[in-house]
């Protein structure tokens, strides 16, 4: 099975919140980690499950990412996905969520959301990951791994 991880970053951290979910996801796929502007049609058609993500900004998504769910919506009907964001380690209510907004396209578009949305904080200026954030990503990866392998039908012998 092939899973796609595609993400939107400005400073890095997305990027590697991204990459460590797709080390979490190769428990049970075969994984690509792209960046949104690298990712292409034939590659989310191809994707089995796909995982998609942004930075928090403005209390919602990026216009990228937004724009490329949308553009995806063709390709998007019935396929398994979740959403994940990085954001200011704060309330949510008060730093808000891109990753609610990523799963509010993703459902518009017909996808099959099989997680709660999950966020990876970040502090500070220059702005980093908490600790321990790497590792939460991979585990988060991991479960995801093992969720959509239990919803995948049995094959006929």
């Amino acid at each position: 099975m092939k899973a796609l991880v595609v993400y939107g970053t400005r400073y890095g951290n997305t990027r590697q919140i991204a990459e460590a979910i797709g080390d979490g996801l190769k428990a049970g796929f075969e994984v690509d980690v792209l960046p949104l502007e690298g990712a292409t049609p034939a590659q989310v058609s191809a994707a089995d499950f796909i995982v998609v993500g942004g930075p928090t900004e403005a209390h919602g998504a990026t216009p990228e990412l937004k724009t490329f769910v949308d553009g995806m919506s063709f390709m998007l009907e019935g396929k398994p996905v979740a959403a994940f964001d990085t954001r200011i380690d704060m309330a949510r209510i008060l730093s808000g969520s891109a990753a609610s907004g990523i799963e509010a396209h993703l459902r518009r578009a017909g996808a099959h959301i099989v997680a709660a949305d999950a966020s990876f904080l970040v502090k500070g200026k220059p702005v980093a990951l908490e600790p321990g954030e790497l590792a939460r990503a991979a585990q988060w990866g991991k479960q995801l791994a093992t969720l959509i392998k239990s919803l995948a039908p049995i094959p006929a012998r």
